[in-house]
């Protein structure tokens, strides 16, 4: 006859850590950067009265970018 082999109970695995990012950082990248790159378009293309009104757009945002960046509050990502 052959050893019976004797199982373990597995320990179940912890979840996995949640992972956090500034929102100021999610916003900088949806709402600022396609406004610096658009101006950087329009400068290229040489349409200075569109990149005018981009750049004025351009210092609203960071304005609040700013802002939202001294709150440091923190969302879940994935």
């Amino acid at each position: 006859m052959s050893k019976k082999r004797r199982t373990r109970d597995k320990e179940s695995q912890k979840k996995a850590k949640p992972r956090y990012t500034n929102y100021a950082h999610i916003f900088y990248k949806e709402e600022v950067a396609p406004l610096e790159r658009a101006y950087k378009r329009a400068l290229l293309g040489e349409q200075y009265k569109e990149a005018e009104d981009i750049f004025m757009k351009i210092r609203e945002v960071k304005k609040k970018h700013r802002t939202i960046l001294m709150r440091k509050q923190f969302v879940k990502i994935k």
